[in-house]
């Protein structure tokens, strides 16, 4: 059995010509009939007519690597996926197609990696599906302060067809070789998010968190063959801008980082959602053999996709690929195999948290960013899983405690996943509300501690000025001349009646601070508080607050 060996690299960047913002849908699609159909419907749909600006590089859009494969298969039975025919240029697409019948009886999966506009313009002729199915593939998502002047809303929930086409946004781990500075990053050739995940403690981040997009589109032929669509994304190859890394605590630009920064799968990959497959007796060497030679390629959705399509279809009855519809399950898998990683990788990062509050209040500043980056991002990705169920009809009250209590297991239920993950996400988000607040509550501890601290210090200061004050008090009331000057006879007695002084303030403050309450008001015995030399209170004698200067010496 073959093995399909693609890769993005052997794509060759869309050339076609340079596009006119002003030509409404040149951004999109190349000149034809396509591009006039879009620039029709641009009045009824605004967003048309302009690109996203963040794939803008230098005032226009980027070339873009494009790739389509295609899968086909016989109309009956069950379908027999071998090695996908992969078109690299435009131009053999736009002649295999053109030999190919509309009205077939073929079952065809069509997988396109990336968004050239010379594929736009064959595809989109040839199928003629609403333009939107590329517009919303092509929107960024980017997160800014400003309110951006493109849109990628869903449209009217009264209009989501799940059967005929819907759109799905998702997240993808991804490790770097490398520990780079924590900031915001994109895909050079896609312009999506890459998001550094917060440093845990001792570690520099290699973590990042990819926005994805992949959207399904599906079409019936009256010869009982079907068609489907499918866009997805590009593995991420470079990052925009340049990325630098953490050397020995110090930021250093990665020179030619195409070429010097690598990254893979995060563990590896996310875990396959296949039934396992049991033997009664130990396998036989080549049957070993078959199951290494389909390893899952963890490499790029439309591998993996490839991957299901031609290893896997059996897993599902010839009666379910009649219609096209079906074809999709392996997708909404892939992206919720993808949610299961995140909401782990974002579990295991709460309770780090949680433990350093739990010993001292170090880094809170450190800790305060993370807590907000992780709530800031599950909200985030609760919005996107919302907007994924919407799209595909799911409810989202869900129905997960009902399949529980009725142990019903069927590997196939991707509703049963995605509502798992959108239950995770608003607990993980919960979660970490709950954390700010508890880290907010510390700080205002931390802070009143310090303000107890500067307390104690001006207690010092008064002390210091109730000694020195009877002093400049007696010097001022001698006036220090005649005798009672320094170096005269009677300079003695400055020091005897400061002294005296001195003595009499302290007696009367001890009094005052011993009788009084912390209402201010007098006590009926204040001689009890004198006796500083009976250390064990009266039966029902109710002990108060120390406020003044000599708490150390209170004892009642």
């Amino acid at each position: 059995m073959s093995k399909v060996k693609i890769s993005a690299r052997d794509a060759t960047p869309s050339p076609g010509p340079q596009p006119d913002e002003d030509i409404i849908g040149s951004w999109l699609c190349d000149d034809g009939p396509y591009r006039k159909y879009i620039e029709a419907l641009s009045s009824s749909n605004p967003g048309l007519k302009k690109s996203d600006p963040n794939n803008r590089t230098g005032g226009l859009p980027p070339k873009r690597s494009t790739r389509v494969a295609l899968l086909d298969s016989r109309a009956t039975g069950q379908p027999k996926y071998v090695e996908p025919k992969v078109f690299l240029k435009s131009s053999k697409l736009r002649d295999h197609l053109h030999d190919s019948p509309r009205n077939h009886d073929r079952r065809r999966i069509w997988i396109m990696e990336g968004l050239g506009t010379d594929f736009v313009s064959v595809i989109g002729g040839y199928f003629f599906m609403e333009p939107t199915f590329f517009q919303r593939q092509e929107r960024t998502c980017v997160w800014s302060n400003d309110f951006t002047p493109v849109s990628d809303a869903l449209p009217q929930p009264s209009l989501l067809n799940p059967d005929r086409s819907f759109h799905l946004q998702y997240m993808e781990l991804r490790q770097f070789d490398k520990a780079l500075e924590n900031r915001y990053y994109f895909c050079q050739q896609t312009r999506r998010h890459v998001g550094m995940t917060a440093p845990r403690h001792k570690e520099e981040t290699t973590t990042g968190i990819l926005r994805r997009k992949i959207s399904w589109w599906c079409r019936e032929t009256s010869a009982k063959g079907w068609d489907v669509v499918i866009l997805c994304d590009p593995q991420l190859e470079h990052l925009s801008p340049d990325p630098k890394e953490v050397v020995d605590g110090e930021l250093r630009l990665i020179e030619n980082s195409q070429n010097n920064l690598k990254n893979t799968p995060f563990q590896g990959g996310y875990v396959d959602f296949l039934p396992a497959k049991s033997f009664d007796v130990p396998p036989s060497e080549e049957e070993i053999a078959k199951i290494a030679e389909t390893k899952h390629p963890h490499k790029s959705m439309m591998n993996d996709l490839i991957y299901y399509y031609r290893y896997h279809s059996y897993l599902l009855e010839p009666a379910e690929w009649e219609k096209p519809q079906k074809s999709a399950l392996f997708l909404k898998k892939i992206v919720a195999a993808h949610y299961l990683q995140l909401v782990d990788y974002i579990k295991v990062m709460l309770p780090s948290l949680e433990l350093r509050l739990t010993t001292a209040w170090v880094e809170e500043q450190d800790q305060w960013k993370s807590l907000q980056t992780i709530s800031r991002r599950c909200g985030n990705f609760r919005d996107d899983i919302e907007d994924t169920l919407l799209s595909l009809g799911y409810p989202l009250d869900g129905k997960l405690d009902q399949s529980i209590k009725a142990r019903v297991v069927d590997w196939k239920d991707a509703e049963k996943d995605l509502q798992y993950v959108y239950f995770r996400l608003k607990t993980l988000k919960e979660r970490a509300d709950n954390l700010t607040t508890s880290m907010t509550g510390l700080a205002s501890i931390a802070g009143n501690r310090q303000n107890l601290e500067e307390a104690k210090r001006v207690k010092r200061l008064n002390i210091l000025a109730l000694l020195f004050i009877p002093l400049a008090y007696t010097s001022s009331l001698f006036s220090m001349q005649d005798n009672y000057a320094p170096n005269k006879g009677k300079f003695w007695v400055y020091w005897v009646a400061a002294i005296a002084v001195v003595a009499f303030t302290s007696l009367v403050t001890f009094i005052l601070d011993r009788a009084l309450d912390e209402e201010a008001n007098w006590t009926l015995d204040p001689i009890r508080y004198l006796r500083f030399w009976d250390h064990k209170s009266k039966p029902g004698t109710m002990k108060r607050k120390a406020t003044g200067l000599y708490d150390h010496v209170r004892h009642s």
